[in-house]
């Protein structure tokens, strides 16, 4: 059997590109000034590159509490994401998810508990997914070695997300799809039963009724787990 179609294929890049896109809300709980720094130097400079290295300075800035090192990078990553350099994109979004770590023990702040909550973990795990995803397709031959290597670390971010948020319906999506070219079929479909599910229970009706139609990938052999 093949792997995807090339209209499948696009139509996975789309998608993970939509959950990029959407999950990448701005954090809400900042003082005032700081809040503004952060607009003013990173997150409202235009254009891409000129964005890049704005933020890049801004993470040495000592004006600044820690908090806002984890967004700060989320920026970094989204912006290298939007010019398809999804090497940066996931260099930056294993930097922001270690740094979000770190303060998921013991956060100093209202902004960095909010930071390193279980949901905004999940959510990025998702996103660090939907990039190597991103990658995968966008660099890999389907069916290589380096493919499935890649494959295989997405679908341990999925489950990390899912580890921090079993209601996670957009991981569950995702993994559906890794599990379907691993050609365990029983298992994408609970997967994907599950997402639907969950995209119901919390109103996402569009993500529940595009879930319901989706045809996952086609087993791909040489990736059948041992």
């Amino acid at each position: 059997m093949n792997g995807p179609s090339r209209g499948l294929r696009s139509a996975i890049c789309f998608g993970l590109v939509i959950v990029l896109t959407a999950a990448q809300a701005p954090p809400t709980v900042h003082t005032p000034d700081e809040q503004r720094v952060v607009d003013k130097e990173c997150r409202d400079v235009t254009p891409a590159q000129a964005k890049l290295r704005a933020c890049l300075n801004l993470l040495g800035d000592r004006r600044l509490s820690t908090a806002y090192v984890v967004p700060i990078n989320g920026e970094i990553s989204s912006t290298f994401q939007s010019l398809r350099d999804y090497d940066n994109a996931i260099k930056y979004k294993k930097i922001e998810i270690e740094r979000a770590r770190i303060t998921v023990k013991q956060p100093a702040s209202p902004a960095e508990a909010l930071s390193s909550s279980f949901g905004a973990m999940s959510q990025r795990y998702t996103e660090l997914g939907a990039l190597q995803a991103l990658n995968r397709l966008a660099n890999f031959n389907g069916q290589s070695d380096e493919a499935r290597r890649g494959a295989t670390e997405e679908q341990a971010n999925y489950n990390l997300a899912l580890q921090y948020n079993p209601m996670n319906y957009r991981a569950y999506r995702y993994r559906a799809d890794i599990r379907s070219l691993f050609c365990d079929s029983a298992s994408a479909s609970q997967d994907m039963e599950a997402a639907v599910r969950f995209a119901e229970q919390a109103g996402d009706q569009t993500a529940a009724r595009d879930y319901a139609r989706v045809t996952l990938g086609t087993c791909i052999p040489a990736w059948r787990r041992q």
